[in-house]
This record gives structure tokens, C-alpha cells and sequence, in this order.
């Protein structure tokens, strides 16, 4: 989740706003690029921008068509359209009227299906899937006779039914989302996993809307279960589908969540894994929970990562199987889908096996082709698809060698002087021709060039003009606009607030009031529009509310990495119209996660980009509702997660942003803390902590009242305690010595106590001896070594007397030991053991400083008694005699 846009206070006003007259386009859009010989056209679908839905063709040629707040238009093949009927609709995020589908008997049935939001109250929908029919004969005039087939509850404002295709046998395919939250990690997705339920499924149903005998988990006792009409599982937000020719099985676009858009090709009774699985990875905040721990999952026919890239998708809208003959041959058979946030358009292959044999184009094949909400074919075969961005329909079609320009014309009025601006600068040429601009003012007269001025007489009061682009190679494209030259503009008046932030659900009130000099005090309408910014992605709008009337309000959006834009639009009686847009911008804080030790925890929220956040810390709105969630075992590979640091307990946390900086931490149990609670022995012994775990590097340990308890991953969890741990401490204990590797241990003879520790390169392993009479004392590296080749302290050394040590001269080291035995070291030397006699010789003649140096052996036998060899000689005990002597050795 990452800031949208900074936030703004600005200080309350009234603004005039004054706009131009209609015919004025939106800021330039960058032109559609498809392949040389392709070309987009565009026709009318009778829905506005932003309104269109869905569409589908009728046997004579012409278009039905639907639109979100409700309407169902006709469009005749020469282009004008009827509205059929204006159905009650609760138009929410995904919701309104948003499928249609033409049955197979039409020509005889005259039926249609219709999938909606149906309002119950207070906000409140079910969402239908209905059959009707159509009357007026031979052109539509209206709908009548409805037949509901499914309801649900509309239990979320998004990823309700989202597709229908009725089959040629009379049969009815239906899509279903999920129904449940995009904000969070809703319990209501794992609906997708239960053959009680129709949330994320494919069903297959007959036209009376029972299951199809022939469907995989069919009951003939009964058939109008759930159970009976379900196809496949498994499914987020299955955004189209349709049937591939070959097999008639169903292929579609599953919408993804954090990172993933699906592709899938269903077979029947297939899991395609949806909320524990996304593409082929688990989802973060789903994984965690207990019914996703052996969910099953079909991997997509492919995948999308979601992204900036060129090759990235971040709401996948589900196509069409090729089927004409016109496109060049790699198209032939080819699936058509297409990306509604990029606006892209993309092919591929796959065999009669279902198997990926042609990925998608890279780059994809086009590109600014609009937003995409469903594609269907035309009767040659031409791949057809409805943007909801222009309320047009868009049909890609192919003819070899050059394409006709395609004119665009905005238009700014003067009524003063009647002076009409022209600006054809939006044409394009798909091959990329230059362009010559001619324009004929329907007033007799005429101009050329990109942008021109005329000044009409005052003769008439409206005037058709009309603009031709013509290419390099004579091919020209023509766009007619109305001219209403001494029309005003409306004007616009808003009273704003001054703060432009809002938290989630937060009332978003405007008031603006419109004047026009011809036709006085003008209604105004509006439009929320929902537009979506993820960091890693490119701005989307998804249309909200809309409504009449001088004050609109609206709750603020719970969609992440968004703002609003509430348009008023005022128009007079000569269809001029004046838009004013004001811009709520989200309240953000900064929400921080972490955890006591590392571990992977991360926000699980969607933003069409990947917007998990592991760890670290991401802006969000106050009043979002975020899932966070964290592994149940942390990165050491031992420490489990036991609860957040605000108290919930489960791995999987939903919570409500607060209107300030939020730090969240999810608290594990370490190694250390485990072996503490499990033992109470172990309790007895060290007591109650005295602080919490300490995390140093790789190791971890706690102090308690009498000692530490310490683990890492190569030594375990030991404790140690008492004199040894007050030693282990005072010599710099775990970064001089390592953590230990052994409890506190009795020696073999019972009088004393010890721990090993692992050491460091420096001092190697170590080890810390107790004994009441010795005290606790270290002995480590070398030393230690040559003392545990003498058997310890049940050798002739016995306890060490004395940590190691170093020597007058600073050269070597050494360690005292109980029976009267010291062990000498330096580098030169190594390390070597003197005892008895021969020891109380050599410290008579002043130890190392002595002419005999340091020990270049340890005592051994010889011929009558025992020897030491030193750097200068030697000493000698002589067992007869029971007496030491010392020789001078000159070196070799």
C-alpha cells in the first residue's frame, strides 16, 4: 500500500468553473498500437463512458447492450440505438447490471439473461442471474417477462456473478466471484473451496437454472442443490468466460489479488485453488489459515505477475476463441484476452489437450487499446470487445496493406463572436502515416489543417461539421460533431471543503449549483469515480455512485492506493455541457510491521500491484481495513508465532487502520522461551527472567535470576547458571566463547560442574569447571585441548585453579591446574603439560624466564625416571633418587 497522492489542505471556496461546449475531449490519450494490417474500430454501444458493461450480438446482426446503473440498450446494425428498459439496480464497485447473455433459441424464444444487483433495502442487494424476454418485433422496444434462476446475497460490493455464456444445446454456463472483501483476508473466500456454495464457481446449469446431469458432483435426488450445478471450484473473480469451440469447455480470466492474474482453461470438477492458492503460489493471509494447509490447486493455463512491465497484467478480462479466416494464419484458433488496468490485448495457443503451446506476445499485441470488460466475435470472426473507458465497442479487424486514419475532433466555442475552434490533433493513422486535415464547417465553407478557426454567421444556430483524415496513400477516416455556435457555456459554482482528506467511509460531500445565460438554474448530475494508483502499476478508474441534485455525498472509498473524483455535469437545452471534479484524497498513516524476531509478516491487502509489504512499513488509509499476517514459524527455523503484540492470536490479524502512525508486531516464542516453559525443572533452576530475549546475531538468550538460558541453530538451547554462568558472563561470555552446548553437567566424579561452549575462531571451544574448592575457571583453544588428551580432571592435572592466562613476557599462556600441573602454550610451542616434580623444578628456576623457556613437550617417560623437553634443556626426574635435574640444551 503504498501514498497515492499527497494530501492538501485548502481553505473552503467558491468556485466558478467554466467548460467547453460538448464535442470537447478528454485530455490526449495515447493512440491504440496493434500489429501492421490490424486496426480498431469503433462503434456505438448506446452506454456512456464508464456505464458500459457487457454486450452481445442478436442473429440479425444488431447489439443488445447493458449498462452498470441499470440501462439495456439496442443498437441497430446502422448504428442508432433504444434504451429497452431502465432496470432498478444498486450500482456498487462491482455491482449494477453487469452480464447479459442472448440464449440460443432466440429467434424463436426471443430470451435474454441478465445478471444484476437487485436492491433490497437500505443499501442492501441480492445479486440475481434472470431470464427475459425480449419484445417488439422485428426491431427490440423493451424487456418483459423476467425469470430469476439464481440469488445471492450480496454479501461484498465486489466479484459477484461475472460472466454468462449460453451454450448452443440450450444450456447456461455462469461465472461467480467469490463475494467477499478485497481490503482483507475474508473468511467468506474460502466459500470457493465448499461444495455447499456457488461463491467462486463455474456452474453449468438448464435453462430453468438446475444443475446439468452431466456435471461432475451432480445429485439426481437434487438437482437444484448447489452441489448439482457446480462445474469448478475454486475461483477469485472469473472476468469473463467463455466457451473454447474445440472442447466447449470454459476458458477465463481469474482476476488476481496481491500478485497473480490467472488464465485458466477449467476442467470439470477442478480446484483451481482460490483464496489458498494464487497462480501457483500461496496466497499471503490465506496460506496461514488451517483450511488452506492441504488446499488443492490447478495451475493456470498461465500466469501474470502484476507490474509495470511490458509483460505484466493487473486485471485480466477473460476473451474469445478466433474463429474466422480473415487474420493471418498465427491467429487463426488463437484466444483473445486483454488487461483492463494497462489496456492491453494479448493471443495465445494451447492444443486439444488444453496444453500452452504459443504463450502470449511479448511485447503483447496491443497496446492504449482502451479497458477492455468483455469480448465476444462478430459473424466473420473479427475479435470484438467493450470498453467501458469510451462506452464504445471496439472490433479489431485485418486487412493486408494500409489502413484508413481514424479522425478525432475537440472543439472550444466563443458564442461572444460565434468563433468555433477545431482540433483534429487526436486523429491517427494505425500505420503511422502522416495525416492531411480537411474540414467542411456545414455552413457552405470549409478549411484545412490540424487545428483551424471559423466564425459563423448568425443565419442558424446549429451546424454539423465534419473533419476528413486522409493518409499518405489516399485512405481517409471522417468524424461529424454538432456546432452550437452562440451557445454559452454553462457555468459551475462549487462550495468545496477545506480538508480534501478523508478516511475510509468518511462522508464526501459537494455542492455546485449551474447557470446558463439561455436557460437559467440547469439540473446537475454526478459521477464518483473510484481512481486506483498502485505503486507498481498505472492509474484505473472503476466508476462508483452517481446521482442529481445540487449537494452529492458519498462515503470514501475502501479501495487501496485510491482517491475519488466527483464530477458534476450541468447541460442546457443545446446539449452544451459543464463538468466540475473535486478530489478526495485518502488520510494516510504510516503502518509499521515488524516482529521480536525475524520472521516474514506482511500486510495481505489488494492493490492490482504487488502491495504485500514484508516487514517494513507501507502508508495506508485510517480507516482501511488491513490483514496482516505471519508465518507460523520464523526465519531461525524454530521460534512460532504465539500472538501480535496488540493481543489477537491468530496468524491472520483484520484490523482497522487508526487515524494515526501505526506500529503492529507479531510476538514469537522463541527456541529459548519454549524449552523455559516446557521444563519446569529447568524453571526451579534458573529462576524467574529478568528481561526479554536478546537477539545477537545468530544467537539468542534471556537472563533470569540465576543464569541463562541460550540457543542458536547449531548448538540447541542450553542453560547455564550459578558460578560457571557469573565466570562465562565476567570473561565476555556468548561473543568471546560462543553460546554453550551442554546444561551445566556433573563431573564423572561427582565433585564438580562444568558447561562446554562452542568458542569462536579465536578461542576455539571452551569450557568452564566448578568445583567448591576451585572455584569456576575457563580453559579453552590448545590449553584445552592438551588438557582433555590428559583425561580432564580425572587426569594427573586434575580441575583448572586458574582461567587462562597470559605470561609475564606476553609470548605464551597457560592454565594452573588442582593436582599441582600447569599446561604452557605459545604459538611456537604449542601447548604442553608440567606437573610434580619437574614443574616445582622449573618454577624454582623462574618458569618461562629461565634459561630453559617454555615447554616443547609434555612429560614422558625415559630410562629410570620422567622428562620434560624445553626450548633450552630439559629437567629430569630421577625415580631412584626422587630428585629433578636441569640440563642446558645448546640448540641445534
Amino acid at each position: 500500500m503504498a501514498a497515492v497522492v499527497a494530501s492538501t489542505a485548502l481553505a473552503a471556496s467558491l468556485v466558478t468553473v467554466f467548460a467547453t461546449t460538448v464535442g470537447s475531449g478528454a485530455a490526449l490519450a495515447e493512440e491504440p498500437r496493434v500489429p501492421e494490417g490490424f486496426a480498431l474500430r469503433e462503434s456505438p454501444s448506446g452506454q456512456s463512458p464508464g456505464d458500459l458493461t457487457d454486450f452481445a450480438y442478436l442473429p440479425d446482426g444488431s447489439v443488445l447492450t447493458t449498462g452498470k446503473t441499470g440501462k439495456v440498450a439496442w443498437v441497430s446494425t446502422d448504428g442508432h440505438s433504444r434504451v429497452l428498459r431502465s432496470l432498478s439496480v444498486e450500482s456498487q464497485q462491482d455491482m449494477g447490471l453487469v452480464g447479459l447473455a442472448v440464449a440460443s433459441d432466440y429467434e424463436t424464444s426471443r430470451h435474454i439473461y441478465l445478471a444484476r444487483s437487485v436492491p433490497t433495502g437500505g443499501g442492501s442487494y441480492d445479486l440475481t442471474l434472470a431470464r427475459w424476454e425480449v419484445t417488439g418485433s422485428p426491431e427490440p422496444t423493451g424487456l418483459t417477462n423476467e425469470t430469476e434462476l439464481l440469488r445471492l446475497p450480496g454479501d461484498a460490493n465486489v466479484h459477484g456473478i461475472t460472466g454468462i455464456v449460453a451454450d448452443e444445446d440450450g444450456t447456461i454456463w455462469v461465472s461467480i466471484g467469490d463475494v467477499a472483501s478485497y481490503t482483507e483476508v475474508d473468511a467468506r473466500a474460502l466459500r470457493a473451496q465448499k461444495p455447499y456454495a456457488l461463491q467462486g464457481k463455474v456452474l453449468h446449469l438448464t435453462a430453468d437454472g438446475r444443475g446439468v446431469p452431466g456435471n461432475p458432483f451432480y445429485d439426481p435426488a437434487d438437482p437444484d442443490s448447489a452441489r448439482s450445478k457446480i462445474f469448478a471450484s475454486g475461483f477469485r473473480s472469473p472476468f469473463r468466460l467463455s466457451l473454447d469451440p474445440r472442447s466447449g469447455l470454459p476458458i477465463l480470466g481469474d482476476v488476481g489479488w496481491n500478485r497473480w492474474e490467472e488464465i485458466n482453461l477449467v476442467q470439470p470438477g477442478r480446484d483451481y485453488g482460490w483464496p489458498c492458492w494464487e497462480g501457483t503460489e500461496g496466497t499471503p493471509g490465506y496460506r496461514e489459515l488451517p483450511e488452506c494447509e492441504d488446499a488443492p490447486n490447478t495451475a493456470p493455463l498461465v500466469q501474470f505477475r502484476h507490474g509495470r512491465d511490458v509483460d505484466s497484467a493487473n486485471s485480466v478480462t477473460g476473451g474469445v476463441v478466433y474463429t474466422g479466416t480473415s487474420y493471418p494464419e498465427e491467429y487463426r484458433g488463437a484466444y483473445f484476452f486483454g488487461d483492463y488496468t494497462h489496456q492491453k490485448l494479448w493471443s495465445l495457443r494451447y492444443d486439444d489437450q488444453g496444453r500452452l503451446v504459443r504463450s502470449p506476445e511479448s511485447p503483447p499485441l496491443g497496446t492504449h487499446i482502451g479497458r477492455p470488460v468483455k469480448f465476444d466475435t462478430a459473424a466473420n470472426g473479427d475479435i470484438v470487445f467493450a470498453d467501458i473507458g469510451s462506452g464504445k465497442l471496439k472490433r479489431l479487424t485485418y486487412t493486408p496493406g494500409n489502413q484508413r486514419p481514424v479522425a478525432k475532433v475537440s472543439l472550444e466555442t466563443d458564442p461572444e463572436t460565434r468563433t468555433v475552434t477545431f482540433d483534429g490533433g487526436e486523429s491517427f493513422d494505425f500505420d503511422g502515416d502522416p495525416l492531411t486535415y480537411h474540414w467542411d464547417f456545414g455552413d457552405g465553407t470549409s478549411d484545412t489543417g490540424k487545428r483551424v478557426e471559423h466564425v459563423y454567421d448568425s443565419s442558424e444556430e446549429r451546424f454539423t461539421a465534419t473533419l476528413t483524415v486522409t493518409d499518405a496513400a489516399g485512405a481517409s477516416g471522417t468524424a461529424e460533431v454538432t456546432v452550437v455556435p452562440g451557445n454559452h457555456t454553462p457555468r459551475l459554482r462549487a462550495r468545496t471543503e477545506e480538508d480534501r482528506t478523508y478516511a475510509v467511509g468518511e462522508t464526501v460531500s459537494v455542492s455546485v449549483w449551474a447557470e446558463d445565460d439561455e436557460d437559467g438554474l440547469l439540473d446537475v448530475s454526478w459521477q464518483a469515480t473510484v481512481v486506483h494508483c498502485p505503486e507498481d502499476a498505472t492509474c484505473h478508474s472503476h466508476p462508483s455512485e452517481s446521482g442529481e441534485g445540487t449537494r452529492f455525498s458519498v462515503p470514501f472509498t475502501d479501495h487501496p492506493d485510491s482517491h475519488m473524483e466527483l464530477t458534476a455535469t450541468a447541460t442546457d437545452s443545446e446539449g452544451v455541457s459543464s463538468s466540475y471534479t473535486f478530489t478526495a484524497l485518502p488520510r494516510e498513516h504510516r503502518l509499521t510491521l515488524s516482529s521480536n524476531v525475524p520472521a516474514a509478516v506482511e500486510i495481505a491487502s489488494e492493490g492490482d500491484g504487488d502491495t504485500s509489504t514484508r516487514g517494513g512499513t507501507a502508508m495506508v488509509t485510517a480507516g482501511a481495513t488491513v490483514s496482516v499476517a505471519a508465518a507460523g514459524t520464523a526465519a531461525d527455523g524454530e521460534s512460532v508465532f504465539s500472538a501480535w503484540e496488540n493481543g489477537a492470536s491468530e496468524r491472520t490479524h483484520t484490523f482497522t487502520m487508526p487515524d494515526e502512525e501505526f506500529t503492529l508486531t507479531a510476538l514469537y516464542a522463541t527456541p529459548v522461551e519454549q524449552r523455559y516453559a516446557n521444563e519446569p525443572g529447568l524453571r526451579d533452576i534458573l529462576g524467574e527472567p529478568t528481561g526479554p530475549v536478546v537477539i545477537d546475531g545468530d544467537v539468542y538468550y534471556r537472563e533470569h535470576a540465576d543464569g541463562r538460558l541460550y540457543w542458536s541453530a547449531g548448538t540447541g538451547t542450553h542453560e547455564v547458571h550459578g558460578p560457571i554462568a557469573e565466570k562465562y558472563v565476567e570473561l565476555g561470555g556468548h561473543k568471546r566463547f560462543g553460546p554453550p552446548t551442554t546444561d551445566q553437567t556433573v563431573t564423572p566424579d561427582g565433585r564438580g560442574r562444568f558447561n562446554h561452549f562452542l568458542g569462536t575462531p579465536y578461542t576455539r571451544a571452551v569450557s568452564v569447571y566448578w568445583t567448591p574448592e576451585t572455584g569456576a575457571h575457563a580453559v579453552w583453544g590448545e590449553i584445552r585441548k592438551r588438557w582433555a588428551a590428559l583425561r580432564w580432571e580425572r587426569g594427573p592435572l586434575g580441575y583448572p585453579t586458574t582461567d587462562e592466562s597470559r605470561t609475564p613476557d606476553g609470548i605464551g599462556r597457560y592454565n594452573h591446574f588442582s593436582k599441582g600441573g600447569s599446561v604452557y602454550w605459545t604459538p611456537r610451542t604449542g601447548a604442553h603439560a608440567v606437573y610434580g616434580a619437574i614443574r616445582r623444578h622449573w618454577a624454582s628456576l623462574g618458569w618461562e624466564r629461565s634459561y630453559l623457556g617454555y615447554p616443547v613437550s609434555s612429560e614422558y617417560s625415559v630410562t629410570g625416571g620422567r622428562r620434560n623437553d624445553f626450548q633450552g634443556g630439559y629437567i629430569e626426574w630421577r625415580a631412584a633418587t626422587d630428585r629433578t635435574v636441569d640440563r642446558r640444551v645448546s640448540p641445534s
